[in-house]
């Protein structure tokens, strides 16, 4: 063989010497043509996710007029407690409530007693006082503090949640009572130690 000279020098001089150089500039060449078709031929969107920037303002939830609660609210949650949470007068207890707390329970699914309205005898029903957290022309949300008859309940008192909505959403529809549940939370244990 002849002496080699120039850049590779000797390094071409043996034959697997010159098929590791084939294989590795082949490799080099066939990830160009992959990098040459991906940009040039199979384009694309630069972005796949263009945002879509408007020039209308946004628009904004009205804020909901405040209202005063009424006697016909307070007696309707009276009621309620009253029939639906003592489990007495089921079937009355059925017209007081919204869809939403009942779903597609039938008279006589709900007469049964087995509802979605936690059970609670209270002691204070007619007394207790309900104090709004929101109050507006179709909906409301009140807390109220029961006490349980003859403090048979380890909890001297629990706080609830009460909620009522008019029907249809309208502005004028029957209030219907479409939520209850107790507010409270479990105690965090201490700390060991």
């Amino acid at each position: 063989m002849t002496d080699s000279t120039g850049i590779l020098g000797g390094w071409l001089n043996s034959p697997r010497k010159q098929r590791r150089f084939l294989i590795v500039s082949a490799a080099i060449f066939a990830i160009g043509v992959v990098a040459f078709v991906s940009v040039f031929v199979l384009r694309g969107t630069s972005n796949a996710f263009p945002d879509t920037i408007s020039n209308q303002p946004a628009k904004v939830a009205a804020k909901e007029k405040t209202v005063p609660v009424t006697k016909q609210q307070i007696d309707l949650m009276r009621t309620f407690i009253k029939t639906a949470v003592a489990r007495k007068k089921l079937a009355y207890a059925y017209t007081l409530v919204d869809p939403d707390l009942k779903g597609t329970m039938t008279l006589k699914q709900w007469e049964s007693g087995n509802i979605p309205v936690i059970q609670y005898e209270a002691e204070n029903v007619d007394t207790a006082e309900f104090v709004p957290v929101y109050h507006y022309q179709t909906q409301a949300l009140f807390n109220v503090d029961l006490i349980p008859v003859g403090h048979t309940q380890k909890r001297p008192e629990l706080l609830f949640f009460i909620g009522m909505k008019r029907a249809g959403g309208t502005k004028t529809g029957k209030w219907l009572i479409d939520y209850w549940q107790p507010r409270w939370r479990p105690p965090v244990p201490a700390a060991p130690g």
